[in-house]
């Protein structure tokens, strides 16, 4: 099956990397475009305030032309008829004159040229003022006789309505500039905002296809993963049960042959007491014939042949035996049911009182320990070999001392079985669970089935032992298990 393309983690990094940077791009871009419009923002409003500025100082302008105007009106009048009346007409009209003047001065602070016509202008508005206040004589079509100050101011204001007037034409021209800079801006930004969606966009389309074949690829992939696992778990199934069906039938029909052993054994034996009788008889009555080598040969080398054949027998016996329960393992139906390890360790314990007693040990229960839903006699026959073991391999200058304890460790329940036994060499951590290892010397009894029978249970049940051991201090056996079991399924 050919492995599908997958989109790799370095792909993965480059994708993020175009992204970042067309990102970072786009958002320089974008600063300097805020940076720029803001600037923009700032002379267009600058533009706007001249521009009212230039509007304020023609509206004064054309009020002191007016003012000027109607202060000379007011001095046309009859000298013989100004009375009290005349000076009340006057008096608002050189009142707003003074104050278009003041006005006038103040706006045009920045242009000293407009300055010095104000001056100009100031000093004919007075010459007028003081015209009118003596009464000039009028000719016959009611001008002056004398010249005219009103000229000299209405030249004055024609001259400064002028100058504003260019300043504005020339501030409404730099406004436009500015709009259409403005205008520009949003343009481009507008510009790089599409390009860089599009961009990205596309980057991200790509991506998305690529990742989207992959995940079919994928798909595709664990599908046909699944199916041969699913028939690989079969097949080991199948090759697991014909494994125990050979165990079974090998090691029951080995019993056979062992039989027969035994029985020629007996047999063997009879002959040797019949042969050692012959020899005694021999040595009372013709004790000359008797072959030295015979003598050992029926007294010492046939005796120790036989139970020679006896104990390896035995031992094959027992190896066959322990065969036999290790094959019927993975056939025994297990049961769950709720389990109160408590009360469970007691009855281990009990079982063990004559060993502990034979060794001067001791076998302590942290109480109170937690329930769990499992398989009882296949967590009686863990707990039961661990402590036996405990028992068995205890050091030789201290008496056993073992420890059972169980806690919840989340969904799972751990129990530990600690002694002070004589320890376990690190590099056979992983065989002692083997069948028939054993570490250390061979001088205590066993076959080393026990923690492979411990191993296969914790398995089945869907846990797992693991061993914590130093030579001379102890070993710490760590079984965990599921609190609730569930049975696998069948097929």
């Amino acid at each position: 099956m050919a492995e599908p393309e997958q989109v790799t983690e370095q792909e993965r990094r480059a994708l993020r990397g175009t992204i970042t940077r067309f990102l970072t791009v786009g958002l320089v871009a974008l600063v300097g475009i805020v940076a720029s419009g803001g600037v923009l923002m700032s002379m267009n409003q600058r533009q706007i305030e001249l521009i009212g500025h230039s509007y304020q100082v023609e509206r004064e302008i054309a009020n002191i032309r007016l003012a000027v105007a109607r202060l000379v009106a007011v001095s046309r009048e009859p000298h013989g008829r100004k009375g009290p009346s005349a000076l009340l007409a006057r008096a608002p009209v050189e009142a707003g004159l003074s104050l278009a003047t003041e006005r006038l001065s103040d706006l045009s602070r920045d242009n000293p040229r407009q300055q010095a016509r104000i001056v100009m202008l100031t000093d004919a508005a007075r010459k007028a003022e003081r015209n009118a206040s003596a009464g000039a004589v009028l000719d016959d079509t009611g001008g002056y006789l004398s010249p005219d100050p009103t000229v000299l101011v209405n030249r004055l204001c024609d001259v400064m309505a002028a100058e504003e007037s260019r300043l504005l034409d020339l501030r409404i021209a730099r406004l436009r500039d500015i709009d259409n800079g403005l205008y520009v801006i949003l343009g481009l930004a507008g510009v790089l905002l599409a390009v860089v969606g599009a961009l990205i966009f596309t980057t991200l389309r790509s991506y998305t296809r690529e990742l989207s074949a992959s995940h079919e690829a994928l798909h595709e992939a664990n599908e046909g993963l699944e199916a041969a696992v699913q028939e690989r778990t079969a097949e080991l199934k199948r090759a697991n049960a014909e494994i125990q069906r050979f165990a079974y039938i090998v090691s029951h029909d080995l019993h056979s042959p062992l039989v027969n052993i035994l029985g020629f054994t007996s047999e063997l034996e009879a002959a040797n007491a019949v042969l050692h009788a012959a020899l005694d008889k021999a040595r009372t009555e013709r004790p000359d014939s008797i072959d030295p080598t015979t003598c050992v040969v029926i007294e010492e080398d046939m005796p120790e042949a036989i139970h020679f054949i006896r104990s390896s027998s035995a031992k094959m016996d027992r190896l066959i035996n322990a065969i036999l329960e290790l094959s019927r393992l993975g056939h025994r139906t297990l049961r769950p049911q709720w389990i109160e390890l408590g009360t469970l360790c007691h009855a281990v314990a009990d079982t063990m009182q004559v060993r502990l007693a034979e060794s001067g040990g001791e076998l302590v229960l942290d109480e109170p320990m937690p329930e769990i839903l499992s398989d009882r006699l296949s967590i009686e026959q863990i707990i039961a070999n661990l402590v036996e073991n405990a028992i068995k391999y205890a050091h030789r200058d201290r008496p056993p001392h073992v420890r059972v304890t169980a806690r919840r460790s989340g969904p799972d329940v751990v129990i530990e079985v600690a002694d002070n036994g004589r320890g376990i060499s690190e590099k056979d951590h992983d065989r002692v669970f083997d069948l028939f290892r054993r570490s250390g010397p061979q001088d205590r009894e066993g076959e080393g089935i026990g923690l492979a029978h411990v191993r296969g249970l914790a398995h089945r049940l869907g846990g797992t032992v693991a061993l914590r051991s130093k030579p001379g201090v102890g070993s710490t056996f760590t079984v965990t298990l599921p609190v609730h079991y569930q049975a696998a399924d069948p097929s």
